[in-house]
C-alpha cells in the first residue's frame, strides 16, 4: 500500500466529520411540518471503507460513461460513482439533440465552425476544445448509436450496455462530498451512501470529475439538480476552474411553472437525434442579452445579417419569447411607449 495514499489522521476526522454532517442533513425531511430536528440516524456510528483503484469517475452522466468506458480499454482498474441513477439525473436527460460534425454533410468547415462558435460566445470560449468537439463527435455519436442511445428517451438502459459488458463497477446513490489532496495532486475522494450508514475513502491514481454543468434553476425546471457539486469540491482544494457553464439560460413556462413535466413541453417522451453544425442562439443567451439592454417585454433576436462575401449559416429559430422586467435595466434602454400585453402561455426567463 502506498503511504503516500492514506489520509494523515488531522485530514480523516476533519473529512468523515464533514461528510457524517452532511448525511445527518440529508436524512431530515424538510417538507414535513416544523418539528424538532432529531435525524434517527447516528453520525457517530458511521462504517468506515477504503478502496484502492486507478480510477476513479464520478458522474453517472454521458461524461461519466465514456470517462470509465475509455479509462477501462486503456487498461486501467475504473470505478464509477453516482449520487444518482445511471443516466437519470443532472443535465442527462435533457441531453435530446446531440451534435455531431459530419465532414462528408457539414455545412461549414471546422475552422468556420469553431470562429462561428467564437464569435457567438464573444470569445469567451477556448478554442481548441471547441475544435475537439467538432473533430470527434461524429465518432462517440456512432458509439451511442451501438448501444441503444437513440432507440429510447430513457438513457439508463444504453449507458448501462458497455458498462456492464466491461464489468465496470457502479456505486449508485453515493453522494462524494470531498476531494482528496496530497502533496499538491488528487489522491481519490470521500463520500457517504444515501442508503447504509457508512463514510467511503476512494484512493485513486486519477479523479475524474464528470458531475454536470451548473445551473441555478427554479423549482420545475428538468434540471434543476445541476448544483456544481464538483465545481465545489475542486475550489475548496485550491484547483483552477475554467470553462464552465456560469449562465445556462432557457425560457420556462410561464403556465404551471413548477412542473418539471410541463417545462419540458413534450421532450421527455421525445427521443434523441443528432444535430448538425449549427450556432444555437434560441437558448438564452440572446434573449438574456436583449432583456437586459432594452427591458421588457422581449421578443426573439433575428439572426445576424449575412455580411458581404460570408457563406450561409444555419440558424435555428424558436417560439416567440416574453420577459418581465428586470431591477437593473437602464431606464435609457428600455422600450418608448406602453409594453404590448404578454400571452397568458408563452415563455419567461428563469
Amino acid at each position: 500500500m502506498n503511504p503516500k495514499a492514506n489520509l494523515s489522521r488531522r485530514q480523516f476526522i476533519g473529512i468523515a466529520g464533514g461528510i457524517a454532517g452532511a448525511a445527518a442533513l440529508a436524512n431530515i425531511p424538510f417538507d414535513a411540518p416544523a418539528q424538532e430536528n432529531k435525524p434517527k440516524i447516528d453520525s457517530n456510528g458511521f462504517d468506515i471503507e477504503n478502496r484502492h483503484l486507478d480510477v476513479l469517475i464520478i458522474g453517472g452522466g454521458m461524461a461519466g460513461v465514456f470517462a470509465a468506458v475509455k479509462a477501462h480499454d486503456a487498461g486501467a482498474n475504473v470505478l464509477m460513482v453516482s449520487k444518482g441513477r445511471v443516466g437519470s439525473s443532472g443535465l442527462t436527460p435533457f441531453a435530446k439533440g446531440i451534435f455531431s460534425y459530419d465532414k462528408a454533410n457539414a455545412s461549414m468547415s471546422i475552422d468556420e465552425f469553431v470562429d462561428t462558435v467564437t464569435e457567438s460566445a464573444i470569445q469567451t470560449n477556448n478554442p481548441v476544445f471547441t475544435r475537439q468537439l467538432a473533430e470527434h463527435s461524429y465518432a462517440r455519436v456512432q458509439e451511442l448509436k451501438d448501444w441503444g442511445f437513440f432507440d429510447s428517451p430513457l438513457y439508463n438502459h444504453s449507458f448501462m450496455k458497455p458498462l456492464s459488458e466491461r464489468n465496470i463497477p457502479i456505486e449508485e446513490r453515493m453522494m462524494i462530498t470531498h476531494l482528496l489532496k496530497q502533496d499538491g495532486r488528487v489522491v481519490g475522494a470521500s463520500g457517504f451512501s444515501l442508503d447504509l450508514q457508512k463514510i467511503v475513502h476512494y484512493h485513486a491514481k486519477t479523479v475524474v470529475l464528470c458531475t454536470g454543468s451548473g445551473g441555478f434553476k427554479p423549482n420545475g425546471f428538468p434540471v434543476c439538480d445541476l448544483t456544481h457539486d464538483g465545481t465545489i469540491m475542486a475550489y475548496k482544494i485550491g484547483a483552477k476552474v475554467t470553462g464552465k457553464e456560469w449562465n445556462d439560460g432557457h425560457p420556462g413556462s410561464a403556465k404551471n411553472s413548477g412542473s418539471s413535466y410541463d417545462n419540458w413541453h413534450g421532450q421527455i417522451e421525445e427521443k434523441p437525434s443528432i444535430t448538425s453544425a449549427q450556432i444555437n442562439h434560441h437558448l438564452g443567451v440572446d434573449m438574456n442579452y436583449q432583456a437586459y439592454t432594452q427591458g421588457a417585454p422581449v421578443m426573439m433576436m433575428p439572426p445576424r445579417p449575412q455580411r458581404p462575401g460570408e457563406k450561409p449559416k444555419q440558424q435555428a429559430v424558436t417560439q416567440q419569447a416574453v420577459f418581465p422586467a428586470g431591477p437593473f435595466v437602464p431606464e435609457a434602454f428600455k422600450q418608448s411607449g406602453p409594453p404590448p400585453k404578454p400571452p397568458e402561455e408563452g415563455f419567461y426567463a428563469l
